[in-house]
This record gives C-alpha cells, sequence and structure tokens, in this order.
C-alpha cells in the first residue's frame, strides 16, 4: 500500500469514528496517572482494586480473535493495554480495533494485573480516541542512516528515537545546573536586547533585519557582552544572561546560526578568580547532570592545564609572535608553512587566528585554559601590564574545539575606541566579522566600569562535548537546514 493509500485509508477511519457520534479530537482527557506512576504504584493500585486511566500513544498493536494487546506510550514510559470481547463488548471492542492505528493517541480505563508472562497490564473497561491520525509512524527509524530526515521532521525522531528524547531531557538539566550555579553565587539573571543598532562582543558577521515602523535596520546580536557590560557600569556587580544569538557563518558539525549563549560578568573580579570560577562552574554543572566528571574519554577532574598561547603558537608553527608585529613579516613567514585556504589579504589577526585554528588548536585535547592570546585578536580584553602584547584573556578548550572565552574586560574608554578603530580599519578591507564602533558602549565606559571579569560559552557546544555528542544539531531540536 502506498503512502497516499494509507492516508486515505485513515481518512475513512477518521469518518466512521464521526459517523458513530465520536469526536476523534476531543478538547481534554481524564487521565488519572502518569505511566511511571502506574508502575511505581502497581502493587497498591492491584490490592486496592483501584480502577486509573492512562493516556498515550499506540506505538504496538496485536489482535487475537476475541482478545487483543495494545502498547501505549505517553512522556513517562510505555504500558501494556488488554481487551476483551467480552470486556467491553463486542460493537465497542469492533469498533475499536477496526479503526484505530498505530500512532493514534488513546485513553484506557481500567484495573490493573500481571499476565502469566509476567507483564504489568491494564485490563480495558472503557476508551476513548483521542487524537486519530493520518499518517502513519517509520516501521524503524534508522538514525544513523537518515540523518538529515531525523533533524527536519524533529518530532518523528522524538516519537521513536528514545535516546533522542534523553538527550534534550539531560540539555534541560544542564541549562538549569548552569543557572543554579550562577544564582548561588550570587549573580542576577537579566535579559538584554536580541535587536542591536551595532552588533558587538564578538566577531562575527550578523544577521540584518529591517523595522518597519522606525523604517530602520537593525541587527540580531552575535554577542551578549556590550549591553551586560552597560549594566556593570551602572551598579549591578554580579549579571548573567541565557539566551539565542546569531551568527551567519557557515555550517558544520559545532557551529550553528543560531544558538544559546551563556554571559556572565563580574565586577572587582580579573581573570585569574574568573578561571577558577568557571572551572567549577564546569564541574559543578557536569557532575549534577551525568554523575561522574569522567564522560566518555574526557576527565574535567581539576586542576586543568594552563597553556600560553604565544608558547603553543610557536612549538607547533615555528613562529615567535613577539617578533612579527608588522603584518609584512609575518605573512612572509606564514607562507613558508605551505598552508591551504589562508586569506592574506585579512588582517594580521585574522591570519593569526586561522594559522592557530589550523595547526595548534586541533592538538588540546584538554580540558584546558589557553591564555594570553594577542591583543590584536582580543579587541575587548585589557592588556597584561608586563606583557603588552598579550592579554588577561583565556579560552577553555575541549577536544580541539573553544567551549568557553573569558577575560579581564577592557575598561578604558580610550583604549577602547582606539581598539574598535583598528577593527574598523579591517571592515573596510572586507573583513565582515570584524567589530563595529559602538559609540554609546564607549559613551558607558566613559562614566566608568570598575575593573571586570567576563565570560562567555555556547551552551549547546559545551552539552554538545561534555555529553560526547558528535554533531551540534543532536543538541537542538530543529536546528535549521539546507
Amino acid at each position: 500500500m502506498s503512502f497516499e493509500e494509507i492516508r486515505q485509508n485513515r481518512i475513512k477511519k477518521l469518518e466512521r469514528i464521526r459517523e458513530n457520534g465520536f469526536n476523534p479530537y476531543p478538547a481534554k482527557a481524564e487521565r488519572t496517572h502518569k505511566i511511571n506512576e502506574a508502575i511505581l504504584n502497581f502493587e497498591k493500585l492491584v490490592q486496592e482494586k483501584t480502577e486509573i486511566i492512562l493516556t498515550g500513544r499506540i506505538m504496538l498493536i496485536r489482535t487475537q480473535g476475541g482478545a487483543s494487546f495494545a502498547q501505549i506510550e505517553d512522556e513517562s514510559g510505555r504500558f501494556q493495554i488488554f481487551a476483551k470481547r467480552d470486556e467491553i463488548g463486542e460493537k465497542d471492542y469492533i469498533f475499536l480495533f477496526t479503526n484505530l492505528d498505530i500512532g493514534d493517541f488513546l485513553e484506557a480505563r481500567g484495573s490493573l494485573f500481571v499476565t502469566k508472562k509476567g507483564e504489568k497490564t491494564l485490563l480495558l473497561k472503557t476508551y476513548k480516541i483521542l487524537a486519530k491520525t493520518l499518517l502513519p509512524l517509520p516501521e524503524k527509524w534508522h538514525g544513523l542512516k537518515d540523518i538529515e530526515e531525523r533533524f527536519r521532521k524533529r518530532y518523528l525522531d522524538l516519537i521513536m528515537n528514545e535516546e533522542a528524547r534523553e538527550i534534550f531531557k539531560k540539555r534541560s538539566k544542564f541549562i538549569d545546573a548552569i543557572r543554579e550555579f550562577l544564582k548561588n553565587n550570587g549573580f542576577l539573571e537579566v535579559e538584554t536586547p536580541v535587536l542591536e543598532d551595532i552588533p558587538g562582543g564578538a566577531d562575527a558577521e550578523p544577521f540584518i533585519t529591517h523595522h518597519n515602523y522606525l523604517d530602520k535596520n537593525f541587527y540580531l546580536r552575535i554577542s551578549l557582552e556590550l549591553h551586560l557590560k552597560r549594566l556593570i557600569v551602572g551598579g549591578y556587580e554580579n549579571v548573567f544572561e541565557i539566551g539565542k544569538v546569531f551568527r551567519n557563518e557557515g555550517m558544520d558539525r559545532e557551529h550553528l546560526q543560531e544558538f544559546t549563549e551563556m554571559e556572565c560578568y563580574a565586577a572587582y573580579k580579573d581573570y585569574n578568580w574568573l578561571m577558577d570560577f568557571c572551572e567549577k562552574l564546569y564541574c559543578q554543572t557536569i557532575q549534577k547532570v551525568f554523575g561522574s566528571l569522567k564522560t566518555g574519554d574526557l576527565d574535567f577532574t581539576p586542576p586543568w592545564q594552563k597553556i600560553d598561547y604565544f608558547d603553543i603558537f610557536k612549538e607547533k608553527t615555528g613562529i615567535d609572535l613577539v617578533k612579527y608585529n608588522d603584518k609584512d613579516s609575518f605573512v612572509k613567514e606564514v607562507k613558508k608553512l605551505n598552508l591551504e585556504g589562508i586569506d592574506y589579504k585579512a588582517g594580521q589577526g585574522r591570519i593569526i587566528d586561522a594559522v592557530y585554528k589550523r595547526l595548534a588548536r586541533p592538538y588540546i585535547k584538554g580540558p584546558a585554559f589557553l591564555i594570553h592570546q594577542p591583543a590584536i585578536i582580543s579587541p575587548l580584553a585589557k592588556k597584561k601590564e608586563d606583557e603588552p602584547h598579550k592579554t588577561e584573556r583565556f579560552q577553555i578548550l575541549i577536544n580541539g574545539s573553544e567551549i568557553g572565552n573569558g577575560f579581564s574586560e577592557l575598561n578604558d574608554p580610550i583604549e577602547q575606541r582606539t581598539r574598535f578603530e583598528d577593527q574598523t580599519k579591517f571592515c573596510a578591507g572586507r573583513d565582515k566579522e570584524a567589530q563595529m564602533i559602538d559609540e554609546d558602549f564607549i559613551a558607558a565606559l566613559e562614566y566608568g566600569m570598575p575593573p571586570t571579569a567576563g565570560f562567555g560559552v555556547g551552551i549547546d557546544r559545551l552539552f554538545m562535548a561534555a555529553a560526547g555528542i558528535s554533531s551540534i544539531r543532536e543538541t537542538v531540536f530543529f536546528p535549521m537546514m539546507k
């Protein structure tokens, strides 16, 4: 039978249900117990001969003349239903199993008992169809063989794939644990605008949208940073936000154009304090959600290794970044590495970053802190006083990927303007990811921002690493698709 023939057959069943005076899509159900509650309280319910009402999607039907078995599933579990012709009446029995299909939602009232095979079962007394399905469920769901279809029709993936459902339950607990840790440490949760006049806080190409009433273009935020630091200027000392950010960049196993970011800012703190804080945040969250600091081949047990950016760059490339302050001499050295795909027309910072990501970052398993990134690639980070070519910045690296970025925040408004102006030169040189000048943010700094430590992490990527998931698209319900 073709797909459309199956659908038409189910539409005929739907019409029969209505012709017999039943509503195949009632407004509510009369459930008394979730399935897991029936299982947990099974012995008590049997002893007390309590009739209960279970609801759920039918996942199996097995008809044997005057007796039939079905399995229904709700969010909490799966349970067996046993229907007998002489128990519910011949008319209702025939009507039910003539018009019922796998995938339909059913309300089942009855009493509990144990079958000869030892299976906990509900003996059906009365029933109600809660939702008649018109399309058939997949008979088998080959996730890895049909991965694109899984993402496009996530609802089918969730119906058939218990593992996928569990991933998203853990993700929810993961975010709850992060939020709980921050609040327990005195951070105030806030919300900042998604639409911005000037995108900032990260090197990324933004999405643009148009506000009809104002007749003005706005950017979807690429970071939470600059508005959160405005709140530090305004007098709050510990703030955080968990929200969506948007970056108009490529798609791969660890990049999404829309993802969930957590950023937190603490006044009167620096990057050394922040590294200790983030180590605790990660470890306590992972321990709480996964029950161990060892997940897959990773061991998050502190203390984590600290690796100097300049040291590993020199180790992997042979180039000492301290010696190359001008672009021309640096490019000359990089070309000796014979790397393909390097855009030598980009700014020096962008080239440094591209070489690092190609030759150094993939070899850092972590979890580890990569510290002291060059000032030229860190426009919002404070410089080290004793080594001004470096910044008080760190990135958390896990399996060769950046999963967290923090630093002592630059709070000198004059230097911040200079850094923005340097970035603007890169914009003029066709670098779409270079940061723009945010005049209002500079004005905020001119009113004074105390020493501040700030940190941001893409929660989807962090959860992906901690859970040992191979693709970031497995961590979001509805990833963008081609």
